[in-house]
């Protein structure tokens, strides 16, 4: 759980040090979502920098727009499929409510395939803390690479996983009460945070295979 807040905290410090330009970009972000066409490949960018910010290297605005668009069609393809599984997962929870489930659905098989489905696009919301962050990593660019490594990270990493979308949730709940902060800061935290935690776990991940192969670790 240590492991979590250091990551969490250590990720505020490089935003802080690049705070200014990580909020002119996140206010570019958001402005962006008017176009629609241009949202996705603007989280791109925002989350291109933040990898160079969670390295602790400075940023420019070059970065930004070369992320927004190297990473253009691949943005757009991780948010048509997060958009299509989305429109699955709530048809399915809307079809099995008690007062709509087919005639030879018991309202208690009801619920618990209710609570599958909910539980499935939970679990799918928290994996989607990494794939943008892996793919700024991995040297094989394809999308399904990035969402497998994701789905494998969050797995061998359950508790610091569960933690890290906690502590999201968390300043997503305050941006919410505070709305203006979505504006300037959040979608930015949210790009160093993930960038960190990927970071670190791959580290972490690379440490312990040298070690297993009876290395000392780089």
């Amino acid at each position: 759980m240590r492991h979590v807040f250091q990551v969490f905290w250590e990720a505020l410090k490089n935003f802080w040090d690049e705070l200014f330009l990580l909020m002119l970009m996140n206010i570019v972000t958001v402005l962006l979502v008017v176009p629609v066409v241009t949202f996705p490949p603007a989280l791109a960018g925002l989350w291109s920098v933040a990898n160079l910010v969670a390295k602790g290297r400075s940023i420019h605005w070059s970065d930004y727009f070369e992320g927004f668009r190297r990473y253009f069609w691949k943005a757009w393809g991780l948010a048509l499929l997060n958009i299509l599984l989305a429109v699955v997962l709530l048809t399915n929870v809307r079809f099995y409510a008690p007062d709509s489930a087919p005639f030879n659905v018991s309202p208690t098989l009801s619920l618990w395939i209710r609570a599958l489905f909910l539980g499935v696009a939970l679990l799918w919301l928290i994996i989607q803390m990494y794939p943008m962050a892996l793919l700024l990593e991995q040297a094989d660019q394809r999308l399904r690479v990035a969402l497998r490594n994701a789905a494998v990270l969050s797995a061998a990493n359950p508790g610091f996983t569960v933690a890290l979308a906690v502590i999201l949730l968390l300043v997503a709940t305050i941006s919410t009460l505070f709305p203006v902060l979505w504006v300037i800061v959040t979608l930015a935290i949210f790009a160093v945070v993930c960038n960190k935690a990927v970071l670190y776990l791959l580290n972490r991940n690379r440490a312990q295979g040298e070690a297993a192969d009876g290395s000392e670790p780089s």
